[in-house]
């Protein structure tokens, strides 16, 4: 009997057991795809002997506690984990806003499949601790106060990801009125600052200063009116070229008349507050770079795209209908980002693949021969190379940075077994000025195909070099 009431159920249900095993089979599509790459970018823990530098740059003082732990984690098992997570998190804000489960996997799928989710876990380790405390957060913010419930998650993020805090007051989308609206935006901002406060005495003790950002980071901080103007310009920008990005999936048009359709709904179901949080939340990755000035870079976006998401889709409807007309809306977007997240995997599996194999065919001595390897690069030869490139691979690239400095080829060696590297763009860095006589030698060494050349150096060094003829 219980089986067939659970056919029975099944039956009823086709249409949104079907929407969801389709958007199911886009998201492995990409994941499997991303699970087959195997180099990663040059600062992923999996490729550095401490993460004590990064601990002042970053504040990501979880990170630096759990660095040898972290080193250990099979990429493939972060990937995985860090997908399941953001699907849990966005899945559960659904469910309790609209108390449909199919109709909250999918969105939770529909929020995994946002393209720039695959180019943040080119570092699959880094914010592996960041992803499971937003999966939990829906299970801490049962069980805590929201006086407490924010601070402890925001210093949690602030030592893993200090964006994901900014989808937090998701979980308090239902019930919302006036008063708790405010109230909990006071809270949720001021738990942000004493977060930031907190990690920056953790930094001070374990390092003995302040965060200190990163100067390829562009801090601007406010001193005057002007710093004001200007960093609310920069932040203006960025979310234009962002909005321009977005376009290959989610056209302007569309996206108004969407946006619009849930103003009209929330209004209708007296949920005013729920698109307005969602956008709230959505911006505040870039309302938090005020202060100082940091451009945001694209891969950071996931909790605007899940904010915006909220915004479009979620709405406390009771009609069966209803739902299934979003849940295809969901689905066509879905195709639309699995295509670009595709793009994206694909040029970068490309590029790694690309960069082990003309290295390999070059690199003038093997790992136990070589004490250090050379990079060099003239930047206007390597841009120009990797421009080339760029121009002959039948893959696009939105979100990704990109390979032409040489510090992005050091991962494939480190792959490869070598261990000791100077990086010398321009012929400029640590112990650069030793090999300058060789690197204007490599005109004799150029090969008629390939993009690198290498050769031996006395002493056991080894040099890698563009090769002359690929550029022209």
């Amino acid at each position: 009997m219980d089986f067939t009431v659970m056919r029975d159920a099944c039956i009823k249900r086709l249409p949104e057991i079907f929407i969801l095993g389709l958007m199911a089979v886009l998201l492995w599509s990409n994941l499997s795809l991303l699970l087959t790459v195997d180099v990663w970018r040059n600062d992923s823990m999996y490729y550095v002997s401490s993460y004590d530098d990064k601990l002042s740059d970053e504040g990501r003082w979880i990170n630096h506690l759990f660095f040898r732990f972290l080193q250990l984690v099979p990429s493939d098992l972060a990937i995985l984990i860090s997908y399941f997570c953001v699907i849990i998190f966005t899945a559960v804000v659904a469910y309790r806003v609209t108390k449909n489960i199919f109709f909250s996997t999918a969105f939770g799928i529909l929020c995994a499949l946002t393209p720039v989710l695959p180019v943040q876990l080119e570092w699959p380790e880094t914010l592996l601790f960041g992803f499971i405390t937003l999966a939990l957060s829906p299970m801490l913010q049962t069980k805590l106060p929201e006086r407490y419930f924010f601070p402890v998650v925001a210093i949690l993020f602030m030592g893993t990801f200090s964006a994901f805090y900014f989808l937090m007051p998701l979980l308090f989308l239902s019930g919302m009125n006036y008063s708790r609206f405010w109230r909990l935006l006071l809270v949720w901002v001021l738990a942000f600052v004493m977060a930031y406060v907190v990690t920056n005495c953790l930094i001070y003790a374990l390092t003995g200063n302040f965060i200190q950002l990163a100067s390829w980071r562009n801090p601007h901080y406010l001193h005057s009116v002007d710093d004001l103007l200007l960093n609310l310009e920069n932040i203006q920008r960025a979310i234009h070229i962002h909005a321009e990005k977005m376009e290959s999936f989610l056209k302007k048009g569309v996206l108004a008349l969407l946006l619009l359709a849930s103003v009209v709904v929330s209004i209708r179901k007296k949920q005013y507050w729920l698109p307005v949080i969602a956008i709230i939340c959505s911006l505040g990755v870039y309302a938090s770079t005020l202060p100082v000035g940091i451009y945001i870079q694209d891969r950071t976006t996931l909790t605007a795209f899940i904010g915006l998401f909220v915004a479009l889709f979620l709405a406390p409807y009771t009609s069966r209908k209803a739902l299934l007309v979003i849940m295809i809306i969901m689905f066509i977007l879905a195709v639309r980002m699995a295509k670009v997240g595709h793009e994206g995997i694909s040029w970068y599996k490309s590029y790694t693949e690309m960069l082990t194999t003309q290295i390999m065919s070059v690199i003038a001595a093997p790992p136990e021969e070589a004490w250090r390897v050379f990079v060099v690069a003239e930047m206007a030869e390597s841009q120009k190379m990797f421009s080339m490139i760029d121009r002959n691979i039948a893959k696009k690239n939105l979100y990704s940075e990109g390979f032409s400095h040489p510090q992005y080829w050091v991962p494939v060696m480190k792959k490869l077994g070598y261990t000791q590297f100077r990086v010398c763009p321009d012929l400029q860095g640590w112990d650069c000025d030793q090999i300058a006589s060789s690197y204007q030698e490599r005109e004799k060494f150029q090969r008629e195909q390939g993009l690198f050349i290498s050769r031996r150096l006395p002493g056991g060094d080894v040099l890698l070099m563009i090769n002359p003829l690929a550029i022209k």
